[in-house]
């Protein structure tokens, strides 16, 4: 898979009902250009006596990511193997590249990997998936692997499937996989089903 070819690259409402009265939460999550997630909970609060709503901010706080992707890459499905009636291994490989926070050097990586899936009770086309990822550097030839969960849903606005992932590295890598030790990730996952699909993470700090 030829990396130049790749493509370049809600709020969430929890409401509880007791009796006459209704409450909802409502997270808001808002980007910013800094590279940081300003992630607002607002606390709504709606009576059946009263025809109107008070909106009060209780509380928000922010999450820091990195200013730039540490991991650009497209990997593409290689097999499937059903383990029982809920849960399929699947195999994949890939490249892409990889770039260390601090000093902002990117080099060329490959990988190969495994994703356990399952489809989630009451969510019809969403699944979760996690599994183990190594990676080998082309520039100095060293490896490093890391750990992944993954929460993908398709519908209508995306068949092809969008996924929220975390990750952590493994903390025994050397030469250029050495800043990545330990390293706890966030990102997204593009069209995880289509097999072909593009991966995005950026340091949590």
């Amino acid at each position: 898979m030829n990396k130049s070819n790749m493509p370049p690259r809600r709020s969430l409402a929890w409401i509880s009902r007791d009796g006459s009265n209704a409450g909802a939460s409502l997270l808001r999550l808002s980007p910013l250009t800094s590279g940081i997630l300003l992630v607002s909970l607002t606390l709504m609060t709606t009576t059946s006596f009263a025809q109107e709503e008070n909106d009060t901010t209780v509380s928000s706080f922010v999450l820091d990511y990195s200013p730039r992707p540490i991991v650009d890459e497209v990997v593409i499905n290689t097999g499937e193997t059903p383990i029982n009636e809920t849960h399929t291994i699947v195999t994949f490989v890939g490249n892409g590249t990889m770039t260390v926070p601090d000093t902002g050097k990117t080099f060329n990586q490959t990988n190969h990997g495994y994703a356990i899936i399952s489809p989630l009770t009451g969510s019809p086309g969403s699944f979760s998936s996690y599994g183990r990822e190594t990676v080998l550097s082309e520039d100095d030839g060293n490896t490093t692997s890391f750990t992944f969960y993954e929460i993908i849903q398709s519908d209508t606005a995306n068949p092809l499937g969008k996924g929220i992932m975390i990750a952590v590295y493994d903390e025994n890598a050397t030469g250029l996989f050495a800043p990545f030790n330990g390293m706890i990730a966030i990102g997204t996952h593009k069209e995880p089903l289509n097999p072909e699909a593009f991966l995005t993470l950026w340091e949590w700090p």
